[in-house]
């Protein structure tokens, strides 16, 4: 818990978000690493003010009482510079620094689809289709659980077998009762949001980054001129993601927020569900890396001096492979299938 202990840390420090967060994290490697650095080189970097803040430990919450709610309602986490952390989300500007989870993290790539909490019955019969194709080509569905086209979309993946991720605007120990019928082995809620948090009127916007973060391509199904979905397809834009969007009827106002995005040149047009995977690698090309490693049998010890991971991520990466029956143990051999 050392390692949850000091991200937590970092994440309580007031005046510290983020960004600077991630900053800092690629300069020193480790949460461990930039609560050890010195003075001089936190203010090299931040500034005086963030690099007092760190040094003199001025916190929005203790890291101690979240560790020990964590444990006692069994609360998966995982940090920012762990293997298991969503690679996409890396990659964002602003990586929460701690995520919780409820369900099973997979490095499966997604596809983001978002929309009205009061679709139309065109949009939900696009959905549906939209996921067929998505769950076909080897790829997982994000969304927001939100009701309408969010839970809608995590619903259809789960019926045929896909796997779902759902990023909350609350808590995890806040996930509301509606969506709490959709958890199985394929569906997994991931939160930056402290354990017990509330939704507020902020958070939804904020988690939204998420949603477009952690997709290949996000789009969004049916949104009129003030829909939140928008939001999400912002920041699909600011990340550099694909957005496309579907019109099921270009006099309606229901989907005057897409029409907006297609005449701005933001967004595409999605006519067809096929269209979207001829602009996207195929989930084969996107192998985990260990998979790579593992085309010759090789030994724990000796994967964890190639890989670097400590003894507890190689461990947790094999079993999560070899549920998946990617990985298949031989002996004191490991070797991908």
């Amino acid at each position: 818990m050392e390692r949850l202990y000091n991200w937590l840390l970092l994440k309580a420090i007031r005046g510290l978000g983020e960004v600077s967060i991630k900053r800092l994290w690629l300069a020193f490697g480790s949460a461990e690493d930039i609560l050890s650095a010195s003075y001089e080189d936190l203010r090299e970097m931040l500034g005086e003010e963030r690099a007092r803040a760190i040094k003199r430990k001025d916190l929005s919450f203790e890291p101690e009482e979240v560790i020990r709610l964590v444990e006692r309602e069994g609360i998966g986490w995982v940090c920012l510079e762990d293997e298991a952390y969503p690679t996409s989300l890396k990659e964002i500007e602003d990586p929460p620094p701690v995520l919780f989870y409820r369900g099973e993290i997979r490095q499966v790539p997604m596809i983001g689809i978002v929309g009205t909490r009061k679709p139309d019955s065109q949009s939900l019969g696009f959905i549906k289709s939209l996921v067929r194709e998505v769950v076909s080509k080897g790829y997982g569905v994000c969304s927001g659980g939100a009701i309408g086209c969010d839970f809608y979309s995590h619903k259809e993946c789960l019926a045929l077998g896909g796997y779902t991720v759902c990023l909350l605007g609350m808590g995890i120990l806040k996930i509301p009762a509606y969506l709490s019928k959709l958890q199985n082995g394929n569906m997994l809620f991931l939160s930056e949001f402290l354990p017990e948090a509330s939704p507020e009127e902020y958070t939804f916007p904020r988690r939204n980054r998420l949603i477009s973060g952690l997709s290949k391509a996000l789009v969004v199904a049916e949104a009129g001129q003030k829909s939140g979905s928008l939001i999400t397809a912002q920041y699909a834009i600011k990340q550099k993601r694909p957005l496309w969007v579907y019109i099921g009827n270009a006099l309606s106002q229901r989907w005057l927020g897409c029409i907006n995005l297609v005449n701005e040149g933001k967004a595409k047009v999605l006519y067809s569900p096929t269209l979207l995977f001829q602009e996207l690698p195929s989930p084969d090309s996107l192998k985990d890396p260990l998979l790579d490693l593992l085309t010759t049998p090789k030994t724990f010890d000796e994967l964890l001096e190639i890989t670097r991971l400590s003894h507890q991520e190689l461990t947790m990466r094999l079993t999560q492979l070899e549920l998946e029956g990617k990985v298949l143990r031989n002996g004191s051999y490991y070797m991908s299938l």
